[in-house]
């Protein structure tokens, strides 16, 4: 009781204005920075920025201005990565090849930020691990990277009225500081830290990658399960790709068996079987949750979308666990095997209705089932790669076709260019 009265004290408070314990904030625990999963760019950097190309009149540039004239392979692939290429390849060319990415808007500020006050609430007590400390958590990391050369433009204005003097508005960082507190208050209200049971979580923002084979029979979930990074079939490194990203979380799970593993042959009921347990993976999300109000099947691809990040973090682990590159932050991904990936979980920190919300996926109750799923996520990785290289290969910016969404980056690049210099469609 003592605990619930603290955790509504802490909710009922949690609206005060965002600076005002910015410069307390002093809670004794390890610092962490978030890293980008965006890694697939060649190290090469662009001659124009994402700034220098937008102040830029149309028309005015030509892609042998970028590179060397040359288009460069990627090294890596990112989740987010191969889904920008999925959607669009010239958005993909811009971003991930030549390097023009797009400067932190207020949304990814948030999203790094809650992460980081995430993470870091698990370095505390389980007593410790209040809605107050982690707003906190939030307010320290802030008021660290606040004006920092990633950060801070985000609030920054010419006043007209000072002849185009450079000004912060602060009244829009302390709306956009509440509306992230908000998000933790969500978070709370969905799971409370306090209880999450020990060892959980057993790893926290970790790296995952391997090296997968073009041809999906090869690893962990295919036909022929040797390690793909070990077959000496074909030394090729052309035969293998690297994709990378982080997971967020680790949790051991509690999971009742199926039926035939609770009874034995003769019919009788074995206690020890009942209960199974299972690695879930989790992903923080400070995006809305999918609305499911539409046709099952559009509800299907929906949740199938959101859920292919994780599907791909699942794969590269079952990769990472057969080949035995098990070192992890936590120490604890080398008592991980094959067989206890399972679970997924998307955790929205806000919905339409203003609710944090668990999206959940079991990849199946038997290995051959969860196989078979990601088994599907290497072979759509492998067409990617082999779609990107085509095109790289190809050396020629007009054959990355760009898409018809409103929104996308393209949209915003592609008119600088001399016409006819990309794909135009």
């Amino acid at each position: 009781r003592q605990h619930k009265a603290t955790m509504t004290s802490h909710m009922a408070s949690a609206q005060r204005s965002f600076f005002s314990t910015l410069s307390v904030s002093k809670l004794a625990t390890s610092g962490s920075t978030n890293s980008s999963t965006s890694s697939s760019s060649s190290d090469q950097t662009p001659i124009l920025t994402y700034a220098d190309i937008l102040l830029q009149s149309d028309g005015s540039l030509h892609p042998n201005m970028l590179m060397d004239g040359s288009i460069p392979s990627p090294k890596s692939l990112s989740p987010s990565a191969a889904a920008e290429f999925k959607a669009c390849p010239q958005s993909y060319l811009f971003q991930y090849l030549y390097g023009i990415r797009q400067p932190t808007n207020l949304a990814l500020a948030k999203g790094s930020l809650c992460h980081s006050a995430l993470e870091e609430l698990f370095d505390l007590l389980p007593g410790e691990r209040t809605l107050e400390n982690l707003q906190n958590l939030f307010r320290k990391h802030w008021s660290k990277e606040r004006m920092s050369e990633q950060y801070e433009h985000l609030f920054d204005y010419e006043d007209e009225s000072s002849s185009g003097k450079v000004i912060r508005d602060t009244q829009a960082e302390r709306k956009w500081g509440n509306e992230a507190i908000g998000l933790l208050v969500n978070y709370y209200r969905l799971e409370d830290p306090m209880l999450v049971p020990q060892p959980n979580p057993i790893e926290r923002e970790i790296w995952v990658q391997a090296k997968l084979s073009l041809d999906p029979t090869y690893g962990s979930t295919g036909s022929n399960p040797k390690p793909c990074i070990d077959h000496e079939e074909n030394n090729d490194k052309q035969d293998r790709f690297l994709v990378r990203g982080i997971v967020d979380r680790l949790d051991y799970v509690a999971v009742p068996s199926s039926p035939r593993d609770v009874f034995d042959q003769s019919g009788n009921y074995n206690r020890d079987t009942a209960i199974k347990t299972a690695v879930r993976i989790v992903d923080y999300k400070t995006g809305k949750a999918p609305d499911f109000k539409y046709s099952p099947a559009t509800n299907k691809r929906i949740a199938e979308e959101n859920m292919w990040q994780l599907k791909i973090y699942a794969l590269l682990l079952r990769e990472m666990i057969a080949n035995g590159k098990t070192n992890s932050k936590g120490g604890n991904l080398k008592c991980i095997s094959s067989n206890d990936l399972r679970l997924l979980r998307l955790m929205y920190l806000t919905s339409e209705e203003g609710e944090a919300r668990y999206l959940d996926l079991d990849l199946g109750d038997t290995q051959e089932e969860r196989n078979e799923t990601l088994q599907q996520v290497h072979k759509e990785l492998a067409e990617i790669w082999k779609g990107i290289m085509i095109l790289v290969d190809g050396q020629d910016p007009r054959m990355f076709p760009h898409c018809d969404r409103k929104f996308c980056f393209c949209h915003k690049i592609r008119p600088k260019f001399e016409f006819g210099s990309l794909y135009q469609g």
